[in-house]
């Protein structure tokens, strides 16, 4: 599975969440429902996560981060709700490779004992000291733990990426949001459309 295939299946291409009637409902359910469960994963694989995804996506002073936004129990949902059954085997087939590494790392067999100084050293390791490795991890990841792991981590932040993008107050706070455009101008640049704003949706 080449970087294109992933991200076709991943249902984001461009690099945004397809919004079909299902995504949406995820997005509306995620900002109202408080009584949540997780769905796809388990309780301390979401604790897990959780601290995963803020080391990717923290809070500033400027923006909310993952944990803020609440975007791993959009993951969750997306997860379920959205990803093919094959696609839900390479996530778990992942995960699970990532979590050994991780209980080999922190030297501990309990994924609910997180060691936030262990997933940060593994981040590092794979999206920061080997980017190129990169490409070949990503053709070969049935091969090599290694492989698995990096395309777990790929693959939870391009879910990540865009589920801030799509998340309600990022999306009209931080964004441009138009559901419905009005109208369609050709050739104007991002500075006077949108006054410099990325766009929500593409």
């Amino acid at each position: 599975m080449d970087r294109r295939e992933l991200l076709k299946k991943l249902g984001l291409g461009t690099g945004i969440v397809t919004l079909t009637p299902v995504t949406l409902s995820l997005f509306q359910s995620c900002q109202n429902d408080l009584d949540w469960n997780p769905v796809f994963f388990n309780k301390d694989e979401i604790d897990f996560l959780e601290t995963l995804c803020e080391l990717i996506l923290p809070s500033s002073d400027i923006l909310p981060g993952s944990k803020d936004l609440d975007l791993v129990r959009f993951i969750d949902l997306y997860a379920f709700n959205v990803l093919d059954d094959g696609f839900k085997s390479f996530l778990t087939k992942t995960f699970n490779s990532f979590k050994n590494e991780y209980f080999e790392e922190s030297d501990n067999s309990n994924i609910n004992r997180i060691d936030k100084t262990s997933i940060s050293k593994l981040l590092n390791f794979y999206l920061e000291e080997n980017k190129v490795k990169h490409d070949i991890w990503m053709n070969d990841y049935m091969e090599s733990y290694k492989s698995l792991s990096y395309m777990f981590l790929f693959s939870v932040r391009e879910l990540l990426i865009n589920a801030f993008r799509t998340n309600q107050y990022i999306a009209t706070n931080v964004l441009v949001y138009k559901p419905i455009p009005m109208e369609q101008k050709g050739c104007v640049d991002l500075k006077s459309a949108t006054n410099g704003k990325a766009w929500a949706i593409d």
